[in-house]
């Protein structure tokens, strides 16, 4: 929904309506939106699920990972 009250399909990166862009999502903890087709993608996903996009490097996720990673 656009702050013109028009509502957008997700896809969308621009209102219709007012071509305002599309508001950053609110991400749960750990996922991330594809620096390339904006999908959605779980923490676990290194690569996206639509575009095979890498994941975007992000220090404090790869810190968590190897806390919680497996021991070798």
């Amino acid at each position: 929904m656009c702050r013109c009250q028009f509502l957008n399909f997700a896809r969308n990166r621009v209102c219709m309506r007012c071509s305002e862009r599309r508001p950053k999502r609110q991400l749960e903890y750990g996922e991330w939106e594809c620096p390339s087709c904006d999908y959605l993608n779980f923490r676990r996903n290194m690569s996206c699920n639509k575009c095979k996009c890498e994941r975007p490097n992000d220090t404090a996720l790869q810190y968590e990972d190897a806390i919680w990673s497996r021991p070798s």
